[in-house]
């Protein structure tokens, strides 16, 4: 069992038994968990030219999409897998995307030979839930069914970022690990700039300062940038990439406290409701009924601010894992230096239907030890004192295994969906009783408020309910990922009953 000092000194953990204690608060001590967070690849088409003939066909079809997306306000399908949607990258300004995995971004017009004809981003979800490299051979495999019946062919691949994350519990107080004076003797770096933000909190008679997120070099740099931030807290305020909760907790990051407090939080997107999930577990799980009834009244006071549920949340239950991402976004120019190197490395594993053209990329990837340990070592590292031996945390950061992660994908799955539809529903109800308030019906119930609204649509409201059939068919676009394992079990049984 491993169990924080901190938690163990809490109201709520004395009151336990030791099976209650383990169930809700163990974890893996001082845990890393390293990933690729994205990776963004270019691809060059074999002789391409500006007004090249062969695609002539496809960006006229692209363009009507383009147009029908901006008046209708919904992504157009343009094949099996990919829709059409708003948003560009630079000068690709054609934007086909397979939700949550990957978005293949395309030009028309090549300022010079040196620009390739198609930009490939691979997202956070698909990266973490399924493989890296399965990403990059579906995704490659959908620009392949997009070029090769009209003759084209590519001719290479080249990185265009790839950033290295490590999600982990070990720092616990990042107010004390990264405050100025100790990074001044501890902090080594090539990097020329910083800067550092936070929230500000108040702590009884005092302000307290958060220091939530550190910056190194320059975001829009074309060799790397350096963020470490507190990303439970960006996860929860976002309203976004909920399925990393439930992956911590999988991993032993964070323990079934924390994931009941975060999971309350998401779905409201709001971090300080953290404070109030603390009273809501206790109100489930504790054992005083005194201190229940106390809750209870605080909870139903309408009145009640903030700092209130704060005060009585840090009186009884313990504080939340802080969950940190150590992470380097590495850019084409951190690579070019070691092209012939790249090319002398071998890939670690054999693959069955790999493209030569990918073989870059997947030399980086599987040899990405070598470029981790020169970011971990030279770029940002952090050392003791007048030492150049590493401090503990750091030295447990540089000796993770790679590939070290759990992953249930169909729970995973499954989670996001669940987190997901309970946001919705929150929404909903927010919405029915602002709408009940407007119609001055204070004492009805939830099935009276939902005929009344039904009951006042009228005339001007037709638009709306039009515009509804193309709301669930864009929503259907861009869960259809979170929903695949499902769809897949149901076909998988009607298979069996014929």
């Amino acid at each position: 069992m491993s169990i924080r000092r901190d938690i163990k000194d809490t109201f709520f953990y004395k009151e336990l038994s030791k099976d209650k204690q383990k169930q809700y608060f163990d974890a893996k001590a001082n845990k890393f968990l390293p990933a690729i967070d994205n990776i963004y690849y270019n691809l060059f088409i074999y002789g391409d030219y500006n007004g090249n003939s062969k695609l002539e066909g496809l960006f006229k079809e692209l363009e009507q999409l383009k147009n029908r997306v901006s008046s209708e306000h919904e992504p157009q399908p343009f094949n099996k897998n990919l829709n059409l949607d708003m948003g560009v990258h630079s000068i690709y300004k054609y934007r086909l995307t397979n939700s949550d995995l990957y978005d293949i971004f395309l030009t028309d017009y090549l300022p010079n030979g040196d620009t390739p004809r198609v930009h490939v981003q691979l997202n956070a979800y698909g990266l973490w839930t399924e493989s890296t490299e399965k990403m990059l051979l579906d995704s490659y495999t959908e620009v392949i069914n997009i070029f090769n019946p009209l003759g084209c062919n590519f001719s290479k691949s080249i990185e265009n970022r790839i950033d290295y994350a490590y999600h982990t519990n070990e720092i616990h107080n990042p107010e004390k690990i990264f405050v100025e004076n100790k990074l001044v003797c501890e902090m080594r770096t090539t990097m020329k700039r910083w800067h550092k933000t936070g929230r500000i909190e108040r702590e009884e008679d005092r302000l307290a300062l958060k220091n939530d997120y550190i910056a190194l070099g320059n975001r829009k740099s074309n060799n790397v940038f350096i963020r470490i931030y507190n990303k439970g807290l960006e996860v929860v305020d976002k309203g976004y990439k909920g399925f990393f909760i439930e992956h911590w907790y999988q991993n032993g990051l964070i323990n079934f406290y924390d994931k009941y407090c975060l999971d309350k939080a998401y779905v409201e997107k709001n971090f300080d409701y953290i404070h109030k999930a603390k009273l809501e577990f206790y109100l489930e799980n504790g054992t005083d009924n005194n201190t229940k009834a106390l809750i209870k009244t605080l909870l139903d006071d309408h009145k009640v601010t903030l700092e209130q549920i704060k005060e009585t949340a840090k009186a009884l239950m313990p504080q939340l894992t802080t969950v940190m991402n150590i992470e380097y976004q590495t850019m084409r120019k951190f690579y070019y230096p070691s092209d012939d190197f790249i090319d002398s490395l071998l890939e670690a594993k054999e693959r069955e239907n790999a493209s030569d053209i990918l073989e870059r990329l997947y030399k980086i990837i599987d040899n990405r030890k070598i470029f981790t340990e020169y970011l971990t070592s030279t770029t940002l590292s952090f050392r003791k004192k007048g030492s150049e031996e590493y401090l503990s945390w750091w030295a447990r950061l540089k000796n993770t295994k790679q590939d070290c992660l759990i992953t249930d994908k169909e729970l995973l799955r499954q989670y996001s969906r669940d987190l997901d539809d309970r946001m919705s529903k929150l929404k909903f109800i927010n919405s029915l009783a602002t709408n009940a308030i407007y119609n001055n019906n204070l004492n009805t119930n939830i099935a009276e408020d939902i005929e009344t609204m039904m009951a006042s649509l009228n005339e001007n409201d037709k638009q709306m309910l039009y515009q509804y059939s193309g709301k669930k068919k864009l929503k259907n676009e861009k869960l259809k990922n979170r929903k695949k394992d499902r769809l897949d079990k149901i076909t998988k049984q009607s298979s069996n009953i014929k």
